[in-house]
């Protein structure tokens, strides 16, 4: 990861502001292309059309290094948002695409997609827009690629999975020796809970995390086994908000929502009000660390070196358990005219040594299982407690709960249009938990799934 922010919701995702991106977007689709003297592993030829290549502002140093290790080919790169917080813009511009025809040299080649869950809805129909890269990529590769959930659909492998985003409990050592000395950081969500009702009471104006961002339901309700958005089966879909793993931690977060802040790390007011400087801890993807919490970085965070990592707390029912936030798959278009190449790249920017073992490149612990050392290496001396931080990163990255399925709607989306307009008009979580379900069923069974509570 570098030392200052790039975007995902990992991730994620230089990470920009959310809000620069969705501007940055929009001049990237209409065409604000930058041509690059990069090559594919297995190149495409200088008279061919161009290999089309998008992806978001936290890929740019990936570019960057691709450009400088491959010169020669023939490659367009294109910045998008990265379809973060299932913008639509893919799906957008798919269905485009599918209108009026994939022009070679305009259309995507290879895409990198922030949001874990699309494979299955642009592979499948009414897209079927996806390369089966099972041809293209020996299976000896992917079968090392962690979070194959995402892109083994159906018998077909659709994606590469970027970086493994489990969330961590990042804790900031020097807020948290002096507001609770001699205290452990919290194993449970009950203790992390009763740490935000003691900085409320003693410390106001100091957080345990952020809370009211589309992310929020992958760090909390996946974080606890909470089964509204859980595949059972063929298209059917367990949306159960009364469940008590729903229920239990809708009420510690109300229990000590004052100790949250709405400000999420990619809006301006993380930056203008300082809340970095004030989140005293927080629980989020791995890539966090390096991607949020640098000083002299557009994050303007307290520095990584008093940022140390916690493996997440216990879910209310005692499961070793947490949620995941970004993290990306590459994927390659199935109208491309160049297979192999476009599969090559996508392998080379997902497995590569020097672009997944550098935490300055890759800001999170890399999907691509022989990478995971190099990279867990490289961030030797970044933290205030390396060791300890490592340690944790290997735990939750072990730990997510399989139950949150990918599946052919936003949750993100749904929660950013339901649960935070709630919190900033005062309400609490528990009051819009049902709300959030009902809307979660509303889209499985306009996608036709089936929906058991």
């Amino acid at each position: 990861m570098s030392s200052s922010i790039r975007m995902t919701l990992r991730r994620t995702r230089q990470r920009g502001l959310r809000s620069a991106l969705i501007t940055c977007a929009a001049l990237a689709i209409a065409g604000a292309t930058v041509a690059t003297t990069g090559v594919a592993a297995a190149s495409a030829k200088a008279s061919s059309k161009p290999l089309v290549v998008w992806y978001d502002a936290a890929r740019a140093a990936f570019v960057k290094e691709y450009k400088a290790t491959h010169p020669g080919a023939n490659v367009k790169w294109v910045l998008y948002d990265g379809d973060g917080n299932g913008s639509g813009t893919l799906q957008s511009k798919f269905a485009l695409y599918n209108r009026v025809g994939w022009t070679p040299g305009v259309a995507p080649d290879v895409v990198f997609d922030e949001e874990n869950y699309e494979a299955g809805w642009l592979g499948e129909p009414p897209f079927n827009d996806l390369l089966n890269l099972k041809p293209y990529i020996a299976k000896s590769v992917w079968s090392k690629d962690e979070g194959l959930g995402d892109c083994l659909i159906n018998g077909k492998l659709l994606c590469l999975r970027n970086d493994n985003a489990a969330n961590v409990l990042w804790v900031n050592t020097t807020l948290w020796n002096q507001f609770f000395p001699g205290q452990q950081p919290p194993t449970t969500w009950a203790q992390y809970a009763a740490d935000g009702q003691a900085l409320v009471k003693n410390h106001p104006g100091y957080y345990i995390g952020e809370f009211g961002q589309p992310w929020d339901a992958e760090t909390y309700l996946w974080g606890n086994e909470c089964p509204i958005n859980e595949a059972v089966g063929n298209r059917v879909l367990l949306d159960n908000p009364n469940s008590s793993n729903c229920t239990t931690i809708a009420g510690l977060i109300d229990s000590a929502l004052g100790a949250f802040t709405t400000n999420g790390p990619f809006t301006t007011s993380w930056v203008n009000d300082k809340t970095a400087q004030h989140m005293v801890m927080d629980i989020g993807a791995i890539w966090q660390g390096t991607a949020i919490y640098p000083s002299g970085s557009s994050s303007n965070g307290p520095g990584t070196n008093v940022i140390e990592a916690y493996p997440p707390p216990l879910a209310t029912n005692g499961a070793h358990v947490t949620g995941s936030i970004g993290g990306g798959l590459w994927m390659v278009s199935s109208h491309t005219k160049q297979p192999k190449a476009a599969a090559a790249l996508m392998e080379y920017m997902d497995t590569s040594p020097k672009i997944q073992e550098s935490s300055s490149i890759e800001e999170g612990l890399p999907a691509y299982a022989p990478d995971q050392g190099g990279w867990l290496s490289s961030l030797n001396g970044v933290f205030a407690n390396p060791s300890a931080t490592e340690a944790a990163i290997k735990q939750a990255a072990a730990e997510i709960w399989p139950g949150w399925s990918p599946v052919p709607w936003s949750v993100e989306s749904i929660f950013g249009n339901t649960v935070t307009p709630s919190l900033i008009s005062g309400g609490t979580f528990a009051s819009a938990l049902t709300t959030l379900a009902g809307n979660i069923k509303s889209a499985a069974q306009s996608a036709g799934w089936q929906v058991k509570s």
